[in-house]
């Protein structure tokens, strides 16, 4: 936590977690069998694409507006009350250094995501 992954990119966190667990990818844009979230249970370790998304709601009381217009993250936790806890990078919150941040699914309000869950 803290420090830069290679380039400080958002996709730098995926690449590096792909290869370091030797998972099956071209190294562009298939890395992983995509899954629909709202069908399937989301697990850590699985990666996501944010494609012009909009989250607003609430975390511990206070109201919370994020935006990602394209970006990557990894699934770190998932909890029982639809809190996703993140890695990423290249975000508003910690520059270009990894950091960890949550979301809540039921908190999204436009845009697209896309679930991935890597394979050896």
């Amino acid at each position: 936590m803290g420090k830069k992954i290679l380039r400080g990119e958002c996709w730098d966190v995926l690449s590096l977690a792909l290869n370091e667990t030797h998972a099956n990818w071209n190294g562009y844009d298939v890395f992983g069998t995509p899954y629909d979230y709202k069908k399937d249970c989301v697990s850590p370790g699985d990666l996501i694409a944010f494609k012009g998304v909009k989250f607003a709601g609430a975390k511990n009381g206070t109201k919370y507006f994020e935006t990602m217009e394209k970006h990557f993250a990894v699934v770190k936790e998932v909890k029982p009350n639809g809190e996703l806890v993140l890695w990423h990078q290249n975000t508003g919150n910690f520059g270009r250094k990894l950091g960890e941040s949550s979301i809540f699914l039921g908190d999204l309000k436009k845009g697209k995501m896309q679930f991935f869950r890597p394979v050896n």
